[in-house]
This record gives C-alpha cells, structure tokens and sequence, in this order.
C-alpha cells in the first residue's frame, strides 16, 4: 500500500488560491462491456494515470442495477479500492444517491474511505436520475425534494459529530473532514434550482452542476452562470468558501472528424436506451452531440469553448467527462492527457507542484 498524503489542509481553496483558476477533475463513468471485475482494475488503473498526469481530483458516477450500463452500484467501495493505489489525487463520489441510503450508514462508509486515503474523500450527493432506482428501494419519487432535505440535513448533524442515540454514541471515525468537503448535487427544476444552490452554500456545501445540455431536465450554461453566482453571493454571505464544480463532456482529438467517428458507437449506445424518447433516438450523430453540448475536435478549439462557457468563470473545479463516447483503456488514456496537457493548461489550469 502506498503512503496516504494527509490532504484535507487548503483542500478548498487549493484552485485559485495557488494561482490557478481551478482545480481539474474527471468523472469516471464504467459503462463498457468489460466484465464488472475488470471494469474495476481499468478504474483503479486510471485514477493512477490521472494522478500521474497532475489531475486534482477523480469521480465515479453511482447507478444502481446497472442503469446507463453502469457498474458501479457501490461508489465508495470502488474509491476504498482506488485510494489503496494512489497517494495524491483526491476522491469524489459524483454523485452518491442519498435519499435511497441510510444517511448513517453512508457517513460511516465515508469516514472510513477518507481515513484509508488520508484525507482525500470528496463525497459528492445528490438524489439520481433513474425512478426505478426509487422504486426498488421502496422510496417515492413524488418525494424526492423531501427525502432529498432530510437526508442531507442529518447526514450534516452526523459529520458533525452530533449523537446518534440516546446512549450519546457519535460517529466513528469522526467525520469532521468529510464534513468538510461535502458536495450537493442540486436539481435542475427550473423553480427550485436557484434555492436548493443558495439553502447548500449556507450550508458551507459546494455546488455540483451537471453537464448542460438542450434536453429536458438539464439546464443551460447561462443558467448555470446564473446558479452559481446565486450559490456564490450565498456563501459569501454566509461566511463561506465557495466551491463551484461544473460538468462538461470533451473530446479532444486532433481531427474532429476522427472524434464523431470514434463516439458515434457511444452515441447510438445512449439513443437505444430511450426508443420512446423519439426526440433522442431519431437524432443524427452530429445533432445528438450539439444538442448534448459535447465539445469535440482540436484542443485549442475545445478549450475556446470551455472559455467561452459563462458557467465557467464561476467555477472553483471543472469536471471533464469523456460521453457519450465509450472509449477503451488505451484511448481513455489518451484523452485524460490530451485534457491535461493540451486543453487545460491553455484555460491557464496546471498541476498543483507539491513537495
């Protein structure tokens, strides 16, 4: 096992309070034909070659039932087994549905995980996108809003070493740090989005925003902009640092043509998980890609998207993704460096020297 760094110390402001603009993430979806086993040793082998390449940060997406064709039922298992193998890079659940979990249970798993990786857990919540999901666990989706406010609410009280009974017995390890860098997904309704950003800024919660996109449910890049300076206004207000993550899918390869080419299985992948969603499946590959925002093609082109995104000038941390494609391990690879050496540093991001 490999030394743990204690991290949690200048965690939040480790972005532009080291003159940067913000910290580099990528989220892990597993949503390839591997067996789950070996979907799991490519996980916990890239986290290692995202670390190496100086990325800040890694997540995991969480479905259950292998929903999107996912294997990553148990997110916070998968990150204990990561965390054996790296030393630097911190740890994010983006994002773990809470409302269908004891929030006792998760804040134990999730002490346990930032103690084996020294302080790097970044324990990102929200409450999913699958109603089956809702439905297997007994749970209603009408009540999502709720269930959603309640959980986080005592997952804060049991981080923050309240009692959890009467004998006045308190969570173990203590979850003080995970306090710390807890995460809210926030819906995307249209009525409620502004104020679940600002209630998770007073909260001393960072902002989670999914990728943009033209389809129902997702919001656009101005509305994001929108959000997070709501959510930042609130934290300052509150006394708090900010933490602003936004999602967005990049391609970067030197000839977009080759790229559409190369996410195009990806693409009809998605569209044949929604036939009754004509509005999807009836979509060229190119109009799918617009419409999803996905941002493919040279670096330097990519990148003067990113910059041009309005969402982006708000965000403390920016979450690469590299859907709808499903790349291999080789090409994965690929793509994690070209982000890191090639696009990013043109928005002026570079690794985080540490001694």
């Amino acid at each position: 096992m490999p030394a743990a760094v204690t991290a949690d110390a200048g965690a939040e402001g480790a972005g532009a309070a080291a003159g940067r603009p913000f910290r580099l993430g990528f989220l892990l979806h597993l949503d390839s034909d591997l067996t789950p086993a070996a979907a799991y040793r490519q996980a916990v082998d890239l986290f290692v070659d995202a670390e190496r390449l100086g990325y800040d940060s890694g997540w995991v997406i969480h479905r259950h039932f292998r929903q999107g064709n996912e294997h990553v039922s148990a997110p916070l298992v998968l990150l204990a087994a990561i965390a054996e193998h790296t030393t630097r890079i911190r740890l994010g659940t983006g994002v773990l549905v809470l409302p269908l979990a004891d929030p006792l249970t998760v804040a134990e798993d999730a002490a346990v995980v930032d103690e084996l990786s020294g302080g790097r857990l970044e324990l990102g919540v929200g409450s999913g996108p699958f109603p089956t999901a809702w439905e297997a666990f007994g749970r209603s989706l009408q009540d999502r809003y709720r269930l959603f406010d309640e959980s986080v609410a005592r997952l804060h009280r049991i981080l923050e070493g309240h009692p959890v009974n009467s004998a006045g017995e308190v969570l173990h390890p203590p979850g003080a740090g995970v306090r710390r860098r807890l995460w809210q997904a926030t819906t995307s309704e249209p009525t409620r989005a502004l104020g679940a950003a600002v209630a998770a800024a007073k909260a001393g919660d960072g902002l989670q925003l999914s990728r943009a996109g033209d389809w129902p449910g997702r919001q656009s890049a101005q509305q994001q902009a929108e959000i997070a300076a709501a959510y930042r206004t609130a934290a300052a207000e509150a006394g708090c640092e900010p933490r602003v993550q936004i999602s967005r899918a990049v391609y970067p390869h030197p000839d977009r043509a080759a790229a559409i080419r190369a996410v195009t299985p990806g693409v009809r992948r998605w569209q044949s998980w929604a036939p009754q969603r004509r509005d999807v499946a009836d979509l060229g590959v190119e109009e799918y890609l617009e419409r999803d925002r996905s941002l493919l093609g040279p670096s330097e082109a990519v990148a003067e998207s990113l910059a041009a995104d309005p969402s982006l000038a708000d965000a403390t941390d920016l979450l690469v993704s590299f859907v709808p494609g499903v790349p291999d391990y080789g090409e994965h690879l690929r793509l994690l460096a070209a982000t890191a050496q090639e696009v990013a540093p043109l928005l002026g991001w570079r690794p985080l020297q540490t001694p």
